[in-house]
């Protein structure tokens, strides 16, 4: 199975907040240019391969990407909440700069476990998207070995998936460079082993 999964074009939304889960608008002036992008790239990277589905985060920055993707290959969209940017509770459209300093600090030791009050912590983000990765799994094998799933997702989820699918430790991942309409792409072998095909491109 191979996965293409893209991080949704810019939201509309001042430099340096917090949004997570927040279901923010994408920003108008630049969503046409970095969606035609997307989809160019896609039909690139398939090179006649065949897609099983496009998959999208409920969140409208997402989905609205999703949906001009979909629509240039003949397919519907499938929603689903567990492709959603990770929650962070009670930091949700604060300012970085203005959270917490000990809150921060507590994350950064325990970048797996800790999750911000009435959010959720980078472990939850990582066991929802590899149940949803085994699902895609699943469908993949009833169509054809071959099936390449695109799913139109966040950058927090694309880094802890792709960390975990290559058996690195969840902080190895936060470094990672990954830019709005950027790509990630892995292959999965019959014995569920990935190996990374791209990164940000």
């Amino acid at each position: 199975m191979d996965l293409i999964l893209l991080r949704h074009p810019p939201p509309d939304v001042a430099p340096g907040t917090c949004y997570g889960q927040t279901d923010l608008p994408v920003d108008a002036a630049q969503f046409d240019a970095y969606v035609a992008a997307m989809r160019e790239n896609v039909a690139t990277w398939l090179d006649g391969r065949v897609p099983v589905a496009v998959h999208s985060s409920p969140l409208q920055r997402a989905r609205r990407a999703a949906n001009v993707i979909a629509e240039s290959l003949g397919l519907p969209v499938t929603e689903d909440a567990r492709l959603s940017e990770m929650h962070f509770g009670e930091w949700e459209m604060q300012r970085w700069d203005s959270i917490d300093r000990v809150q921060l600090d507590d994350w950064a030791h325990d970048v797996a476990g800790f999750a911000p009050p009435g959010g959720e912590s980078a472990r939850d983000v990582v066991v929802r998207m590899d149940a949803w990765a085994r699902a895609a799994l699943v469908a993949t094998t009833a169509h054809s070995a071959r099936g390449v799933h695109i799913a139109v997702t966040h950058a927090g989820p694309i880094r802890l998936h792709t960390a975990t699918a290559l058996r690195l430790p969840t902080a190895a991942c936060l470094s990672w460079a990954l830019g709005f309409g950027a790509a990630c792409e892995l292959h999965f072998s019959g014995d569920g082993h990935a190996r990374l095909v791209r990164w940000n491109a």
